[in-house]
This record gives structure tokens, sequence and C-alpha cells, in this order.
């Protein structure tokens, strides 16, 4: 069975792609460089999505760095009036969003208010509960972690039965990466799947999220939308759902104790081994070594 990949466009002029009816993405031109847990820096490829509800308004996904071309073709579509984080690490542009445009009410995920203090939240979204804004147009739900370490909304447009995701399912070009960050990136299983650090994120509680992923699948979605990904989309009720059930196999339930005894040693590897050695990474790569080339640097321009 083929996947139902649709290619980005080479020889579109807008940088808005229509998905399908009312729905575009918006592909980032950069890319976002982060660190995964105890893994390189890599550079992330990322999109808004935008959505037009029935009054013409814009419910906008995700929001990506804004210029002035962005800007022509978004208030061609209609007027902005929602700005959505989906979690609490996609929240870098909504202050370039909301100063664009103020009369925009911002939604914030679980985790980002008290990191975002400089933005003022209409509310926290962090049920299934859609927000009377777009209540019967866009369906959501709380994909949410044991220790709200990371807690995900994920979203589905319903006009053009499209679901939206954005960390909890990852899909990279492997030619963008060096021999090393191709390993590594396999490692942490970040090739049409959820990576090993979200698995590990969510060590416990898991069945939540088999309801939630049911959930999803109930909406019968025939678009899939991932924000870390060469594709714009997956076409196709039967292509979507088989690669959803690939992404989360890892929730595939298990016998009570073995279950338990599985989330302790997950737990244990996240807290023991991969957080401290991530830890020590960050502090030499991300830290000392900047500063001794800095050193190093100085020291010549003075000689």
């Amino acid at each position: 069975m083929e996947l139902g990949l649709r290619p980005i466009p080479s020889d579109v002029k807008s940088p808005l792609i229509e998905v399908a009816a009312n729905i575009w993405t918006l592909k980032a031109d950069n890319f976002v460089y982060y660190r995964p847990p105890a893994q390189p820096r890599y550079p992330y490829t990322h999109r808004t999505v935008v959505i037009r509800l029935e009054d013409g308004s814009l419910f906008i996904h995700s929001p990506i760095a804004l210029n002035p071309a962005i800007r022509n073709e978004i208030d061609a579509l209609g007027t902005v009036k929602y700005l959505v984080s989906p979690n609490h690490i996609h929240h870098l542009r909504l202050s370039d969003w909301s100063a664009a445009y103020p009369d925009a009410k911002l939604y914030a995920s679980p985790g980002l208010p008290p990191k975002r203090k400089d933005l003022t939240f209409e509310t926290t979204l962090s049920t299934g509960v859609p927000e009377p804004e777009w209540e019967g147009q866009i369906e959501q739900l709380n994909f949410k972690s044991w220790n709200g370490w990371l807690d995900e909304i994920v979203f589905f447009h319903c006009q053009s039965r499209t679901v939206i995701f954005t960390d909890m399912i990852m899909d990279f070009d492997p030619e963008m990466f060096s021999g090393i960050s191709r390993v590594t990136t396999r490692w942490n299983q970040m090739y049409r799947h959820s990576p090993r650090g979200i698995q590990l994120v969510h060590s416990f509680g898991r069945e939540s999220l088999r309801q939630a992923f049911a959930n999803v699948q109930a909406w019968e979605p025939e678009h899939l939308i991932v924000a870390h990904s060469p594709w714009q989309c997956i076409d196709g009720r039967v292509q979507v759902l088989e690669f959803l059930k690939t992404a989360f196999d890892w929730l595939k339930p298990q016998p009570k104790p073995i279950e338990a005894a599985l989330g302790v040693a997950r737990f244990s590897t996240l807290t023991l081994l991969i957080l401290p050695f991530h830890l020590l990474l960050v502090l030499t790569a991300d830290i000392v070594y900047p500063r001794l080339v800095k050193t190093e640097t100085d020291k010549s321009s003075l000689a």
C-alpha cells in the first residue's frame, strides 16, 4: 500500500499551500535548532497550520516567523482571531503575531503560561472540550503526560477531516544530517514515529494516551499534518490510519504487572541515564565549549 505522502510543491508562488477546503500549511524557510534529551542539536523543519472558520476568522496553529509576504497572504484569507500553541515548546513566534494582530486571542498549551509571562492568554487548552469559538468546527484532544512534562493538544478540522500533530510524531529527511546524526536520529526513532524521548516522558499513565489515540482514530481523519516532516501531509483514510498505528505502536497494551515494571524501567532510564547525560552534554557543548572558543578568538584578535 502506498503511504499517501503528499510532497510539498516546489513551484508554488504563495507561502500558503492548501491541504483541503479552508485549511492550509505555511512552511518556515529557516530551521529551528533544538537538542532533544541526550542528542545532538538538530535542524527542525516546522510549519504553521491555518484554518478558516465559518465566520471567516482564522485559527493559527503554532505560528512561524511572520514577514510581510506571509502577512499579505494571511490577510487575504480572513481575520486572524485565534493564535494557538499546541505544546509548551511551540510558542516562540506568538509575540510576533500578537503584536501584528492585537485583537487576536492567544491560547496556551499546558505548562506555557509560566514560560511566557510576557503574554496574556485567553485560557490554557488542557482538555478534550473545544473552545466555544471553534466548537463544532475543530475538535481537540490532550495527549497528556502523567507528570506534565509534555502535554500536546491535537486538533482535528472537521470539514476537511484533517488531524494535526506537532511533536508526538516526527519525520525527518535523513539527507539533512551527517552520518552520526542519522544514527542518533534513528536511535531516537525520529522517522515516522513518536521520538524515544516522547515515549520516555510518557513512562507512566499510558492508558490515557491509548484513549486519546482511540479517539483520534474515531475521528476517521482523511488527512494528517505533522509539524516536523519533509512532506505536506498524508492523504487517504486508510493511509492515515496505518501511519498512525505504526507511529504509536509503543502504546500497545501490556499486562498490568509488565506495564508497571516497564514504566519503572523507562523512568529510571530517563532520570538516571538520559537526563544526567543530557545535562552534561548541554554544559559542555552549549556552555563551556562556546566560551572557550570565544576566549581563544578574543586572544587571537588581541595578538
